[in-house]
C-alpha cells in the first residue's frame, strides 16, 4: 500500500509570474504538511478476491478530528524496478495489452462517501468476470482519495497576494482477483553482493513462477567466515513478473568483509496480510560470497 499527497490548485493570481510562484509555494507546503494531515486508515492493506465469492470488503476509518470526503477508483499497476533496483508502482487507467487486468470487471460500493471523525465504513468490492475466463490472477489497484482532513493552508505572497492550498491524501492498495487454480513461486535468475559505505547490498534478479504474483518476504544475514551472524535485514517482497530486489544490510562501522557470505531466504510469510490471502510457495534459500 502506498500513500501519495495531492493538492488543490491555488486561487487565481493577477499575473503569470505570481501564479507560477504561488504554485511552487503550494507544492512545497503540500510536501511539508502532508505527513501532518490525518489520513484515512484502510484495512486490510491488500485485497485478494476468490472466484468462489467474487466479493471482498475494505474497512475505512477516519482517525482525525475533521470529516473526510472519500472517492474510490481503480487503476492498473504492479511493482516494477529499474537497473538500480528502485521499485515503483506506475498506475494506468487502462491496462496495457496482454496484461491480466481486473479493471473491466471490478466495482466499489459505495464509490463516494463522507467519513465523520471516528467513523468506520465498510466498502464492498465486487468482481464480475466474463464467462470462460482463464485460470490465473488478475491485477488492479484501488485508489482511495480523501480530502478535508486538514484545514486549507494559506500563504501570503509579496505582502498582498494570498493563496489557499487544500491538502489531500491518496492511498493505493492491491486488489487482485484469483480465478480457478492459482499457484506461485519465485526463481533467482541472478544474484550478487557488494560492499557500500553503509554496509552490504544484496542484489537479486527475480522471476515469478506460476500464474499468480509471489507475495512474501526476503531475509538476509551477513555471516563471518567462522559462521557468526554479523548483521541481518528483512523486507517485504512482491514479484508480479520480474523484479530486481536490493536488500541493504547496514553495518554500524566499516570493516573488512572479504570472505564473508550473505545467506538469504525467500518465503511467503507475511504477517501483515490475512492468512487466507497468502498463496503458499516453496521456500528458496541461497548464498553469495563477498569478494
Amino acid at each position: 500500500m502506498t500513500r501519495t499527497p495531492a493538492l488543490a490548485a491555488p486561487r487565481r493570481i493577477s499575473t503569470a509570474l505570481r501564479a507560477l510562484r504561488a504554485t511552487a509555494i503550494a507544492a512545497v507546503l503540500a510536501l511539508c504538511c502532508a505527513g501532518e494531515a490525518a489520513a484515512v486508515a484502510v484495512s486490510p492493506n491488500a485485497l485478494y478476491i476468490d472466484h468462489r465469492t467474487r466479493t471482498g470488503t475494505l474497512t475505512l476509518y477516519n482517525p482525525g478530528n475533521l470529516p473526510e470526503e472519500i472517492t474510490l477508483s481503480f487503476a492498473f499497476g504492479y511493482p516494477r524496478s529499474d537497473a538500480e533496483g528502485t521499485i515503483t508502482v506506475p498506475l494506468d487507467s487502462v491496462a496495457p495489452a496482454g496484461e491480466p487486468s481486473v479493471l473491466p470487471w471490478v466495482r466499489a460500493f459505495p464509490k463516494r462517501l463522507r467519513l465523520e471523525p471516528g467513523q468506520r465504513q465498510v466498502v464492498r468490492i465486487l468482481v464480475s468476470p466474463p464467462a470462460g475466463l482463464a485460470a490465473g490472477e488478475y491485477w488492479g489497484r484501488i485508489r482511495i482519495h480523501s480530502t478535508g482532513g486538514q484545514p486549507p493552508i494559506e500563504q501570503t505572497l509579496d505582502g498582498n497576494v494570498r493563496t489557499s492550498v487544500s491538502v489531500a491524501m491518496e492511498i493505493v492498495a492491491p486488489v487482485n482477483y484469483r480465478n480457478g487454480d492459482v499457484a506461485t513461486g519465485v526463481r533467482v535468475a541472478e544474484k550478487s553482493a557488494r560492499t557500500t559505505p553503509e554496509g552490504v547490498e544484496l542484489v537479486l534478479d527475480l522471476e515469478r513462477q506460476g500464474n499468480a504474483a509471489f507475495v512474501g518476504r526476503v531475509q538476509a544475514q551477513l555471516l563471518a567466515p567462522d559462521g557468526r551472524v554479523v548483521a541481518e535485514a528483512a523486507d517485504g517482497l512482491a514479484v508480479y513478473r520480474g523484479l530486481r530486489k536490493v536488500v541493504r544490510i547496514p553495518l554500524a562501522e566499516p570493516r573488512r568483509l572479504a570472505g564473508h557470505r550473505v545467506v538469504f531466504t525467500l518465503d511467503t510469510e507475511r504477517p501483515d496480510l490475512p492468512p487466507e490471502s497468502v498463496l503458499p510457495a516453496a521456500q528458496v534459500s541461497d548464498s553469495v560470497l563477498l569478494p
